[in-house]
């Protein structure tokens, strides 16, 4: 990957998990296994939870798990994130409803692996509108990636027949998936515009808290128009539990920190974890099957993403 303007640096405040996360790459690792698992979980609970009921509990119960720890810097950084709401409600926005909601929506029609795999293109999508925002620099082979990794998302979403990539009979989970990922790209590389003073628990709180207020109208719509809301069970309890702390809070603080240490485009290398984590947990928990067209797809994503990062 060309190099990237020095990324901002945010709050000093003790990350979870001591030293070891500290590192942005051990941060990274980590993060990556928990939104994996997310995807998981989801696809699992999908006759139980419907998604927009799900997001919207994970990050209003991610919101209140996170304010005691945040409550002190969030009030002696109040008039800043007053100042600051127009950017951090977009950035909210693309985070919870753009990327995260859509992504649970998605898993209502696709499979996990479908879903990671997809995800795979996420590297490219970052480096593309770092260019496109802020000029940052975009070689000639990034273009070439970002075309071997598009020949296999196509490959994928078409289950690998030229037949339904021309009549367009592509799944529409998948399809929504990509949209999603296109959202949560923006996001990556528009948080640098987030100011660099807010304590990045600050940060994630106010993402948040607008987040909640956005998906609270998506979620009664759902439940009027779309899917009645089944009695809460158990397993969508403790869904809820794990995406608020571990894919929400956690995963968040740790992302974040990452991107503004290393950069969007190198940070965002490390999404190619997604797919080998879920892979493995899909198939070991859900019974999914790899397909011939996934390891294609695999194949040509991992090419361009080669290419490009050289």
């Amino acid at each position: 990957m060309a190099p990237q303007e020095q990324p901002p640096e945010i709050g000093r405040a003790p990350l979870p998990g001591g030293r070891l996360l500290v590192s942005p790459y051990t941060a990274s690792v980590f993060a990556m296994l928990c939104w994996a698992g997310s995807t998981v979980i989801v696809r699992y609970v999908r006759e139980d939870a419907p998604p927009l009921r799900l997001s919207f509990w994970r990050t209003l119960a991610a919101f209140f798990i996170l304010l005691p720890f945040a409550f002190g810097p969030l009030r002696r950084q109040w008039p800043l994130v007053r100042r600051s709401w127009r950017i951090l409600a977009l950035l909210a926005l693309l985070l919870w409803v753009g990327g995260n909601a859509l992504l649970f929506v998605s898993l209502q029609y696709t499979i996990a692996i479908n879903a990671a795999v997809i995800n795979s293109v996420e590297p490219v999508i970052i480096a593309f509108f770092a260019w496109l925002l802020f000029r940052d620099p975009f070689t000639w082979r990034q273009g070439i990636g970002v075309a071997l990794s598009l020949a296999g998302v196509l490959t994928l979403i078409s289950a690998g027949s030229v037949e339904n990539l021309l009549r367009l009979a592509f799944n529409r989970g998948d399809l929504i998936v990509t949209g999603a990922y296109i959202a949560w790209g923006l996001y990556a590389v528009l948080l640098r515009r987030a100011p660099r003073e807010l304590d990045h628990r600050v940060t994630v709180v106010a993402l948040l808290g607008f987040g909640a207020v956005m998906l609270l109208p998506l979620y009664l719509l759902e439940a009027v128009l779309v899917r009645p809301t089944p009695p809460l069970s158990a397993t969508t309890l403790v869904t809820v539990l794990y995406l608020a702390v571990f894919s929400s809070a956690i995963a968040m603080l740790l992302w974040n920190r990452a991107i503004l240490q290393l950069g969007a485009a190198r940070a965002g290398q490390f999404i190619h974890l997604i797919p080998a984590f879920t892979v493995v947990l899909a198939i070991t928990l859900l019974g999914e099957v790899m397909g011939g067209h996934h390891v294609a797809g695999i194949v040509l994503i991992a090419a361009g993403l080669t290419v490009a990062s050289r």
